[in-house]
């Protein structure tokens, strides 16, 4: 190995290394992690409104999406940012930037000029993860956010019958099992990419 190397040869290693790092940090754990405690979080949120007010149920849902993706993409964005920051090689093309700026102006936006969108909430509360998890899996180009987000538009269709048949909390459980999933989907991703 010689002292001097090619200046070129150098930036493109420099360049190949940023561009590794970048897309180590767009994994798809972050979301999964986020919006599956999010989804679990919705849960706990609506059996303690309904257990302490006898049944406020659906101002909870009504609100309750709404703010909690615009908090999770805060969190993701702030992550990557935090990262970003820490390595030195910037946010990259695939930042959580857009769409959370597009998410948060959005909102109320669709509140003011088409406010049944957010009955969605109230009637299938997996449509806002399932959305959100979509817009970010298309500005990443991430498969498996895009496979999330089906399998969360799949599974609001039984809650939404459950709600739909007043089963009482029995749609929390369709929550409960779609957190848990994304989680446990989190996790074992996260571990194959720390044995490879």
């Amino acid at each position: 190995m010689s002292g001097t190397a090619d200046p070129a040869t150098m930036l493109a290693d420099v360049q190949q290394l940023r561009e590794r790092v970048r897309a180590d940090r767009r994994t798809v754990t972050a979301p999964l992690l986020v919006f599956g405690l999010l989804i679990l979080a919705h849960a706990v949120a609506v059996s303690l409104a309904t257990a302490t007010a006898g049944g406020p149920r659906h101002s909870v849902n009504f609100l309750y999406w709404p703010l909690a993706g615009a908090v999770g993409l805060g969190v993701l964005w702030w992550q990557a940012r935090r990262i970003a920051t820490r390595d030195g090689v910037g946010e990259g093309r695939r930042s959580y930037r857009p769409v959370t700026l597009g998410y948060v102006v959005s909102v109320p936006l669709l509140a003011l000029m088409f406010l049944p969108v957010f009955f969605f909430g109230v009637f299938a509360p997996l449509v806002w993860p399932a959305g959100v998890l979509y817009a970010i899996a298309r500005r990443q180009h991430s498969q498996a956010l895009r496979r999330a987000s089906i399998a969360l538009a799949v599974a609001a269709v039984p809650q939404v019958l459950l709600v739909m048949a007043a089963l009482g909390p029995a749609w929390l459980g369709v929550d409960v099992a779609a957190g848990l999933a994304l989680i446990v989907v989190a996790l074992v991703l996260r571990a194959r990419a720390a044995a490879a």
